[in-house]
């Protein structure tokens, strides 16, 4: 009798250690879950913020860039143009210049007939280059353009970077035609980052005709 009772105590404790051992378990795991989520989570925050910290300096660094190249390609422009035309706050400016070209023509050779021969002359005509601001029709914000034509929008030198995409908020030219000297103001603004930058010099334009 005492065995049978000693046995069915002895059978009672052991389903009781599995129960608690397997309770246990259960806490442990709702415990470590939470956990694992908020660690996962900061390590997914993190990288979003250094993917978002790289994409931004990458922006900035495009955004310096063509505001350094466009300013360049203005006063190199600038420094070899003949006349200039400026309109006020409507970003655009246009250079003229002379330039030299060839004309050929066939003349004959005297005393020896059905003979000729390719004469070049030089005649001195005049070029344009236009910079200006333009936004076309499957954008929303304005680039800078350079061609040689009013009219023409096919060369960009601002905007449409893969890395870090810009628009042209204005482009302002003043001429001092007594001295000579080409005042030149020129923002651009990154599309990713909203930053600005401004750059603003005078060019001395040693070729312009002062009537």
């Amino acid at each position: 009798m005492v065995g049978k009772i000693l046995l069915k105590l002895k059978g009672r404790f052991g389903l009781l250690k599995k129960v608690r051992s397997g309770g246990f378990v259960l806490i442990e795991f709702a415990i470590a879950l939470p956990l694992l989520v908020m660690i996962l989570y900061s390590l997914a925050m993190v990288s979003l913020n250094i993917f978002r910290l790289g994409r931004d300096q990458l922006a900035d660094y495009v955004l310096e860039a063509e505001a350094q190249y466009a300013m360049k390609r203005i006063t190199q422009a600038a420094r070899f143009a003949k006349d200039v035309q400026t309109y006020g706050d409507s970003s655009i400016v246009k250079f003229v210049y002379h330039s030299l070209g060839n004309t050929g023509y066939n003349k004959p050779i005297p005393d020896l007939k059905n003979m000729q021969y390719l004469l070049y002359t030089s005649r001195d005509i005049r070029e344009t280059r236009y910079f200006r601001g333009y936004k076309r029709a499957n954008r929303n914000y304005p680039n800078l353009y350079v061609e040689r034509q009013e009219g023409s929008y096919t060369n960009p030198i601002t905007g449409d970077n893969y890395f870090g995409d810009t628009k042209l908020n204005y482009l302002h030219c003043a001429l001092d035609k007594p001295k000579k000297i080409l005042h030149i103001e020129l923002e651009l603004e990154s599309l990713v980052t909203e930053r600005k930058i401004k750059i603003a010099t005078a060019v001395f334009m040693p070729g312009l005709e002062v009537e």
